[in-house]
């Protein structure tokens, strides 16, 4: 059952959803004891994350699940939003809400001590830890070792469960082994390689198989970033997308097809200039599976720098403990200097990442992409020249310009920058 503290703010939320900024920065979701409260406020701070309205048609329906029917959740609705609560008290409720989560999160850490004369010394050590952690009102983060062999030994050797990212293309998954939380993954290109085409496509896939996925797009219109998902999804040529005044053969089709895909896809998509600290502020309550930043050069710095340099070193910091906070995989697309064009093969390495220093050392995963032939810009490379955690290859694709689309090959590596064709025909020979 919610306490009367619980109803009151959210009445006075809903009722008036600008009185969240008096306590967006000390009631968290899980401060709230009863589970149906708190996943309505936790849907209230997402809406105002994105700068949505929230009322009791939006919550509802945001809210409602096998556990929570809407009729219920409607009758729930309505009786906070009659309580007679003033915007001038919901502070005070807030802080009430604090408090009691304290004192339960502190019964918590009593009850659990296992005390005994040998250990007592670290017992209390993490008694205080946990304390001060609480008293911070955030979770402690120092762990002891035989703790996180308790909870990931059983992981391994066996079929694996770990519902880990892939991004649909199986020659570069098999080389990643999946995306994992905390991970920060960088695609480098030269301009007009086709890196926010690989994306968007990676993007299709992971929301095609159910996964929430935020995507900042820093350099295209949300019009432009629609077309290029239509044009991937349904087959139509870009510039038929663009240009043609009434549809062709079967592209009606597909293309109702396509948006109904589309429609049930979970992207958020957010356009224009963003430094990382407003990236986190939408992102931290949303839940997502992933974060998408096309490109890192263009994320704006929070604060001005001396140079250049050490404002992308500074950015790339700051997504990599993004990554970390929400446990999740960033992928952030990266623009590449002109070194790799002096180069015969043209192929790149991650040295040539644009103000590169940071971006290595930070980054999980390099993945770098070029146009293997001069004459036929269709052939693309890409190698994996950084994997933290796994192996490094080479990959071979044929992109298709006018559908936005890539596809791998069966063409080999076989030395630096060499590749040999594969005898069978591609899609698109």
């Amino acid at each position: 059952m919610s306490s009367l503290e619980e109803r009151s703010v959210i009445g006075c939320l809903l009722m008036d959803n600008g009185q969240i900024r008096k306590i967006y920065d000390i009631l968290k979701p899980e401060m709230f004891s009863d589970p149906l409260m708190r996943d309505i406020y936790r849907e209230i701070v997402k809406a105002y994350d994105i700068g949505q309205p929230s009322n009791l048609v939006t919550i509802t329906q945001a809210v409602e699940c096998d556990t929570f029917p809407r009729e219920h959740i409607g009758q729930v609705l309505k009786e906070c939003v009659l309580l007679p609560i003033t915007s001038g008290e919901i502070s005070s409720c807030a802080a009430s809400l604090v408090k009691e989560y304290r004192a339960r999160e502190l019964k918590r850490l009593v009850s659990n001590m296992q005390i005994t004369a040998a250990g007592v010394n670290t017992q209390i050590a993490d008694l205080l830890r946990g304390l001060e952690a609480l008293k911070k009102n955030e979770k402690g983060r120092t762990r002891k070792l035989s703790a996180i062999v308790g909870e990931y030994q059983d992981q391994y050797f066996k079929e694996q469960t770990e519902d880990k990212l892939y991004t649909g293309f199986s020659k570069l998954d098999d080389i990643t082994g999946g995306l994992e939380g905390g991970d920060m993954i960088v695609i480098g290109a030269r301009p007009g390689v086709g890196k926010s085409a690989f994306i968007s496509q990676i993007i299709l896939e992971m929301a095609k198989k159910g996964k929430r996925i935020g995507f900042y797009n820093l350099e295209m219109s949300d019009k432009q970033v629609y077309e290029r998902f239509l044009s991937n999804r349904s087959g139509i040529r870009m510039n038929r997308i663009r240009r043609a005044k009434r549809f062709l053969g079967d592209e009606q089709d597909r293309f109702q097809k396509a948006n109904e895909a589309l429609g049930k896809m979970d992207i958020l998509i957010s356009s224009g200039a963003k430094s990382v600290s407003e990236i986190r502020n939408e992102c931290r309550h949303q839940e997502l599976d992933c974060i998408i930043i096309d490109y890192l050069q263009l994320v704006k710095a929070d604060i001005r720098y001396q140079s250049r340099a050490s404002e992308v070193g500074a950015i790339s910091k700051a997504i990599k403990a993004l990554a970390m906070e929400l446990n999740i995989p960033i992928i952030a697309l990266s623009q590449l200097n002109r070194v790799s064009e002096i180069r015969e093969t043209k192929e790149p390495t991650m040295g040539e990442l644009r103000e590169a220093g940071d971006i290595e050392q930070d980054a999980s995963i390099i993945i770098l992409l070029w146009n293997l032939d001069t004459e036929d810009i269709s052939r693309k490379g890409l190698k994996v020249d950084k994997n933290r955690q796994g192996e490094l290859g080479k990959i071979v694709y044929r992109f298709d310009g006018g559908e936005m689309k890539f596809i791998e090959t069966d063409e080999e590596a076989k030395s630096s920058g060499e590749f040999k064709r594969a005898p069978a025909k591609t899609p698109f020979d």
